[in-house]
């Protein structure tokens, strides 16, 4: 398998971690884009990359036809949950495949990549993008490839342009670089808006308490709803939200 590789931005990282550690919970079934759009921050699953998230440095012109212009390189820097540089959406393309696009700028992460020195950097670009397959990983992380115009599959790896020669793991891919994991952050339905906090779940007193998700629906282990504001029987229950179920324990 052949990687494209990720410039990349590691000032900063030793303190990036030791602040984000534990602070992001990551989708593990993705949602298409159609009326309802989805906003994802897309990180690294390699070990040391808290915090960062892909990130377009590129300028968005306003009036301008962008459609034969190529876009610099995707950068992985730490930057705020609220930076549209740092949201994407996915949309389906053709074959089963998705496309990437950046909200602050429109840009597409191009399935063709850019020979610089010893890697194929990955770019953007403001025209049509063919898109990527994506393969699910487990433990929330997801493999990205394309067929670029030369007829090689390359999937998208993390690495540092000005490196050396990047090594790949060959056991565990869902925590190595060319491992990918999606923090939804906003949820745009037409009618508004609802950001996504990180999601947590409490039990206090045979109660359930819900935070960083203001719509959530409590569940009994036969599917049957249950009222939020009472205490529960011992038992399983299933917390759902419009990103993921949880299943809780009430002792």
């Amino acid at each position: 398998m052949i990687y494209k590789t990720f410039r990349s931005i590691f000032l900063g990282l030793s303190l990036l971690v030791a602040l984000s550690a534990g602070a992001q919970e990551f989708d593990s079934e993705l949602q298409l884009s159609t009326d309802i759009i989805y906003w994802y921050r897309i990180c690294n699953a390699a070990p040391g990359m808290d915090g960062l998230a892909m990130t377009d440095l590129n300028s968005a012109t306003d009036g301008e036809d962008q459609e034969d212009i190529l876009r610099l390189a995707v950068y992985m820097m730490p930057t705020e949950m609220d930076d549209y540089r740092s949201q994407w959406m996915l949309t389906a393309g053709e074959d089963g495949k998705v496309i990437i696009t950046n909200r602050a700028t429109g840009s597409k992460i191009s399935n063709t990549s850019s020979i610089v020195g010893d890697h194929n950097i990955t770019v953007l670009t403001g025209k049509g993008a063919s898109g990527f397959t994506f393969t699910s990983l487990g433990d929330y992380a997801f493999r990205l490839e394309s067929v670029e115009d030369d007829g090689v599959n390359r999937c998208l790896a993390l690495a540092d342009k000005d490196a050396g020669f990047i090594f790949y793991p060959d056991g565990e891919e869902s925590s190595s670089a060319i491992a990918w994991k999606f923090f939804p952050v906003e949820i745009d339905t037409g009618l508004g808006s609802m950001k996504v906090g990180r999601l947590v779940v409490q039990v206090k007193n045979k109660r359930i308490y819900v935070t960083g998700c203001p719509e959530w629906e409590l569940f009994n282990a036969a599917g049957e709803e249950m009222p939020r504001t009472v205490s529960l029987p011992t038992g399983v229950y299933l917390v759902k939200t419009a990103q993921k179920t949880v299943k809780v324990l009430v002792p």
